[in-house]
């Protein structure tokens, strides 16, 4: 980022929100989903992963929860969290808890991976689930998280037609879970290569049904996984993340404002939904974010590469009303505080963003201390971790 050691003038940023339903803000900055694999094997979040939330939930408004399956074939890596058991809810409600003693509200993201699934980390191995049997190709941009690259991935079973509203109830029972732990929302994953982003495609929906076909049956299943959650707990609990022409697990979408249009439109019918999430690489030049902002009349939560003084200029030119940061944040548990008073940035260890359960380069990043900066910036400009000390955590030396 440039200037990212220069203070930062993010005023606008820093006013409070209020979104649908009442549910206050303190400021429009959202931690966003960070997938980083510190839950037990069964997907149980545990003590270490409520450490970490809680020292990076102190500045923002928001924190959106790493993508959470909603069962055990929609599991896409190992450790990666889930919400399909009462253990799962027990074990999230602790980093709920953490969130809010910091005075944070966080949303939890609930996700299907679909066909991007090896299923090596699966106890009793099934075929994954896609709208069509149409496997991941070898070339696939997509990256299979700490699991050994098996190429080609499984080849998905297609989802039957009387089948995908049963999917659709596990998004439900992971929201009614959702508030038995204490969030404060859930966002629907649709985005990112997918399930729900799956069906909304043009190359791997290649379905005849009432969810293939056109552009408004594609979008089907993604609005009755919506309509699902919102039975729970009402619109004003709900949010929604789409990424339109994202090719992450390789997604084709050749229709896209035909398409988009129409959902922007769907969402709008669900009158009050918390905000609609939405990535775009090239945010600031994207004709399809501007069209898809002009249409939408709730609030818009936006994210896209850019620099923390780019966001502030488009919630001035009425183009987002939030927007977050995530992988500052894994290094960073002080990113706000950093960027306002212009300290230095610590710099994430990449071998440890997906590494087995451990805290190292995970809860063990420090906030800045401006009587100890040296100590306190790690990375390129401050000192580097002991040489195998990943390695000794991981195998308990």
């Amino acid at each position: 980022m440039a200037d990212e050691d220069s203070p930062a003038n993010i005023a606008g940023l820093l006013k409070s929100i209020e979104l649908p339903g009442g549910l206050a803000l303190r400021n429009r900055i959202a931690m966003l989903p960070m997938t980083r694999a510190r839950a037990n094997a069964d997907g149980t979040p545990n003590a270490m992963m409520a450490e970490y939330y809680h020292q990076r939930s102190g500045e923002v408004g928001l924190v959106i929860s790493e993508s959470t399956v909603v069962s055990e074939v929609g599991r896409g890596f190992i450790n990666g969290p889930g919400m399909y058991t009462t253990e799962h809810a027990i074990g999230w409600r602790r980093i709920v808890e953490a969130v809010h003693a910091r005075g944070a509200k966080i949303f939890l993201q609930i996700n299907h991976v679909g066909r991007l699934n090896n299923l090596q980390h699966l106890r009793c191995p099934v075929a994954p689930l896609a709208p069509s049997p149409i496997a991941v190709p070898r070339g696939s941009r997509k990256i299979t998280i700490n699991i050994p690259r098996v190429t080609p991935y499984d080849k998905p079973r297609s989802i039957g037609t009387d089948e995908a509203p049963l999917i659709a109830a596990e998004f439900a029972r992971a929201t009614q879970l959702a508030v038995f732990a204490g969030f404060d929302g859930v966002e629907v994953h649709a985005d990112s290569g997918y399930l729900i982003h799956q069906f909304l495609s043009t190359n791997v929906n290649r379905r005849t049904d009432r969810y293939g076909g056109t552009p408004q049956n594609r979008a089907r299943f993604a609005l009755e996984v919506l309509d699902a959650v919102i039975a729970v707990n009402g619109a004003e609990y709900v949010a929604i993340k789409l990424t339109p022409g994202n090719d992450v697990g390789d997604i084709e979408e050749d229709d896209i404002d035909e398409k988009y249009d129409y959902l922007v439109g769907e969402l709008n019918k669900r009158n009050g939904l918390a905000f609609l999430h939405l990535y775009f690489a090239d945010l600031a030049s994207s004709k399809t974010f501007r069209r898809m902002r002009a249409r939408f009349d709730g609030i818009i939560l936006a994210e896209g590469s850019q620099i923390p003084a780019d966001y502030e200029k488009m919630l001035a030119d009425g183009l987002l009303d939030m927007t977050g940061f995530g992988r500052a944040y894994i290094a960073n548990p002080d990113y706000m505080t950093r960027l306002v008073e212009g300290y230095p940035l610590s710099q994430a260890i990449s071998e440890s963003i997906y590494a087995p359960p451990c805290a190292v380069g995970y809860s063990d990043y420090p906030a800045f201390d401006p009587a100890d900066p040296t100590g306190s910036v790690v990375g390129l400009d401050g000192p580097a971790y002991e040489e195998g000390l990943l390695e000794k955590q991981v195998n308990g030396a």
